[in-house]
């Protein structure tokens, strides 16, 4: 179902994109230059209704899709069909980890330093995750390997929500920290329904939802000012659950006939 994967990716790349734009926008006019208090942004309103647009078209293509069907073992769910899809899966780590390393070393001007480097930590833990699940997730004989590999990525999502929702208490302008939260928010979300792939949990179609609409949020977050390496994680979150998204929606099935059932009824 590879056209239909397609038409997913495109779908959530370009809401993104739109997304993109009016945060940027927003994040120039939610601030006032002069005393830094927050002020009225009609923009803000677009921002919510993208979020709003985004799940409700997710929602609607997902419903699409359920006439597929949806393979529930992660070798066959979420294992990619290019030859190029082993490196390409690799690169969400490599960013991660190279994003938690300049983060521990370089917290940046922030209250709470300490917690930074304990970010940074766990985002190389999370990378370090995202890895051995790239290397394992087609082997059908690696099943601890992979169940590790999504609970050193869940403890990162913790973490770097814990840590970004610290942040956000010492911020008066709500508008300036909540969407970021609520990706942060969406990141482990995804993460949980893609690690129930490895836990005899699938759950195929909130996985395709929450995988697109947290990249969606990353993307949108990824202009924020708030640092390189956070900059950088949004954006390998991002990519990461596109291609979570992509293998399970390319990889649905054709639903076999039926006794009683085929073009003559």
């Amino acid at each position: 179902m590879r056209s239909e994967a397609y038409k997913l990716s495109g779908f959530t790349v370009v809401i993104s994109a739109v997304g993109f734009l009016l945060r940027w926008l927003q994040d120039m006019q939610i601030q006032d230059p002069v005393n830094g208090l927050a002020r009225y942004a009609p923009i803000s309103f677009l921002v919510a209704g993208i979020v709003i647009v985004a799940a409700a078209g997710l929602v609607g293509f997902v419903f699409h899709l359920r006439q597929f069907d949806a393979p529930t073992a992660p070798e066959e769910a979420l294992a990619g069909r290019t030859p190029v899809y082993g490196v390409i899966s690799l690169l969400p780590a490599v960013l991660l980890a190279a994003a938690g390393v300049y983060r521990a070393i370089f917290p940046g001007d922030t209250l709470w330093p300490t917690m930074h480097r304990i970010c940074g930590v766990a985002m190389v833990v999370g990378a370090f995750g995202a890895g051995t699940l790239a290397l394992n997730i087609a082997k059908p004989d690696q099943d601890a390997a992979r169940r590790r590999g999504a609970v050193l990525m869940l403890v990162f999502a913790v973490v770097w929500l814990v840590t970004g929702y610290r942040d956000a208490a010492t911020d008066p302008i709500v508008w300036r920290f909540a969407p970021e939260i609520l990706a942060e928010c969406a990141v482990l979300l995804a993460i949980y329904y893609t690690a129930g792939y490895f836990f005899h949990a699938a759950r195929p179609w909130r996985t395709l939802i929450s995988c697109d609409l947290g990249a969606m949020l990353c993307i949108m977050c990824a202009i924020d000012d708030n640092g390189m390496a956070q900059s950088v994680t949004l954006a390998a979150m991002a990519f990461q659950l596109l291609i979570w998204a992509f293998v399970v929606s390319e990889n649905l099935r054709t639903k076999p006939l039926t006794p009683g059932s085929g073009p003559e009824n």
